[in-house]
């Protein structure tokens, strides 16, 4: 019986997926979606691979549609999809990464690639999940909400994990006040002065 609980447990640690996405953008606000042949349209990434890090991954995508040598900035997108599987080929939970591929001044609208098989383009936001279909409709929602606010954006099967927009962090001082002094380097006269 004790096999049996521990064969369930790995079997569901092996069964969860990782994801990672670059959110590259133009100067005019139009976002870059990849698809292989028909499928859904995309960001760019894909699966992280066995010894790779999820920015690696990212990286990686984002060069198979742009070119050697592109780079990823900061993490902008946090999800856990709960049962199910981003890339539609499993049933265990995953996590999906965005990174921002910040921006590209181009007039391209689309291209394709390895003979016609991948294809790409910028589009607008304003599209919906028309296009972008509803699992990376609320990874680009919270990758926006995130280059908004400066922040990373939690999710939980596409939506915000706390139903609300997260804040950017507040200044805080180093030390709690201290009487008698205004600040690291400052010193102010002592309410108790004689």
């Amino acid at each position: 019986m004790a096999a049996q609980g521990l064969n369930g447990f790995y079997g569901s640690v092996f069964k969860r997926s990782t994801a990672a996405f670059a959110l590259i953008r133009t100067a005019d606000g139009r976002i870059l979606m990849v698809r292989s042949g028909t499928g859904a349209w995309e960001l760019p990434g894909g699966v992280v691979k066995g010894g790779e890090d999820p920015r690696s991954a990212a990286r990686r995508g984002a060069s198979e549609a742009l070119g050697a040598g592109f780079d990823v900035g900061r993490l902008l997108v946090l999800d856990c999809v709960q049962g199910g599987d981003r890339q539609g080929g499993g049933q265990g939970d995953s996590i999906a990464f965005v990174f921002d591929g910040g921006t590209l001044v181009t007039s391209v609208t689309g291209f394709s690639g390895a003979g016609g098989e991948r294809e790409a383009r910028f589009v607008a936001l304003g599209e919906g999940t028309e296009v972008f279909g509803s699992a990376t409709a609320g990874l680009l929602a919270g990758a926006v909400e995130a280059l908004d606010l400066g922040t990373v954006t939690e999710l939980v099967d596409g939506k915000p994990a706390r139903g609300e927009p997260i804040l950017p962090p507040v200044s805080r001082r180093m030390m709690p006040p201290v009487d008698g002094y205004e600040g690291i380097l400052g010193r102010q006269e002592s309410r108790f002065a004689r």
